[in-house]
């Protein structure tokens, strides 16, 4: 670990605008000079990519590649990438050879935090029965969840609301079940069971943790989600992987290849030093126009989101606060509006929605962005 001491660390700043911490996020999470790797590298890259919107996380995927969406399926039916939930009761690609480790450490916690619900709907009593009628259905290959709904229903095990989700959740987070095959128009994918689906032996959580309580698989998680998604607080991190600040900042406290900056209130944040001594490089790619789909980590993956989105715009991005985030526009590292897709257009375009007046040029920009957004 490097110290955020000026006289050892002479490269990063010590003070970072948030004007600076935007850009350096940008080219952190690999969206200004996209990197000619495997899909699989990106997700890895990244510790985990929000799915909860599968089409937005393909186009998440695709943004970070030199090549794009191309070999994205493939990634998926070849069993490289899976999605499950395994952090904070949220659906996220991960790697596949990473998913055991995921649930072994992460999954204990969702458990714990959806209990009571899972006792109102009678979910462990039913888990056995619906693990078995749920490989059943599967042995003739990957099926959409629906089937294994219908499953359920005609064995008896559902009959309250919220049940089939739960009990899908449940044997996603015992490691029985998980999203593999992309479905045909891509829009969902299909479950298979991950004993068959990802053979061979599991990627423990480690050995001889690196810390009091911090598995080596731990202390790999928070290096990835610094490097990624840096400038970063510890705070961001445990948040993002739903552990406790306090097994993250041990976690960092044994990495060599991050740095320490501090944001104008003094907050201490970490990030990749290649990042920062890069910036004068990509400044100018990185502060122009950028499109990002619904739940892209460059917005999901902080729990303070103010170094690069106003909080007087903060409701804008997921209106009602249900939950739903919309698509946003990056302009100079900043979340400056909204967008959608033009309907009924003979050529579709981006609709939009600014948080204040946006200037022709960026408006052109724009456009451009658009017109370079992956389609699978």
């Amino acid at each position: 670990m490097t110290s955020s001491d000026p006289a050892s660390s002479p490269t990063p700043p010590a003070v970072l605008t948030d004007r600076e911490i935007g850009l350096a996020r940008l080219a952190s999470h690999g969206l200004v000079r996209p990197a000619d790797v495997a899909p699989e590298e990106v997700v890895r890259a990244l510790g985990a990519v929000q799915a909860q919107d599968l089409p937005g996380a393909l186009v998440s995927v695709g943004l970070r590649r030199a090549a794009g969406p191309g070999g994205l399926r493939e990634a998926f039916d070849d069993g490289r990438i899976v999605r499950t939930w395994p952090m904070r009761g949220t659906l996220h690609l991960v790697p596949a050879e990473e998913l055991r480790a995921w649930l072994a450490v992460l999954g204990p916690r969702t458990v714990s935090s959806t209990a009571a619900r899972r006792r109102e709907l009678g979910i462990d009593e039913r888990l056995d029965a619906a693990r078995e009628t749920a490989l059943a259905a599967l042995r003739h290959g990957p099926q959409p969840r629906e089937r294994l709904h219908a499953a359920w229903e005609e064995a008896g095990l559902l009959g309250a609301p919220g049940r089939a989700y739960h009990l899908m959740l449940a044997l996603h987070l015992d490691a029985s079940l998980c999203m593999g095959p992309l479905s045909g128009n891509a829009r969902d994918q299909l479950v298979v069971p991950v004993a068959d689906w990802l053979p061979g032996p599991a990627d423990e959580p480690g050995h001889a943790p690196a810390g009091p309580g911090v598995p080596p698989v731990v202390v790999r998680w928070v290096r990835r989600y610094l490097r990624s998604h840096g400038p970063a607080s510890v705070a961001d991190a445990a948040r993002w992987a739903a552990l406790p600040r306090s097994t993250v900042r041990t976690a960092v406290g044994v990495l060599d290849d991050v740095v320490a900056v501090r944001d104008r209130a003094g907050q201490e944040l970490w990030c990749a030093p290649e990042v920062l001594e890069g910036a004068a490089r990509t400044g100018r790619r990185a502060a122009g126009v950028h499109l990002l789909p619904p739940f892209d980590e460059y917005v999901l993956g902080y729990g303070d989101r103010s170094h690069v989105l106003a909080r007087q715009h903060a409701a804008r991005i997921v209106p009602g606060a249900n939950g739903v985030f919309r698509p946003t526009v990056v302009a100079g590292g900043r979340i400056v509006g909204t967008w959608g897709r033009s309907r009924g257009a003979a050529s579709p375009g981006p609709v939009l929605d600014p948080f204040e007046e946006l200037s022709a040029t960026r408006r052109q920009a724009a456009e451009r962005a658009f017109a370079r957004l992956p389609v699978l």
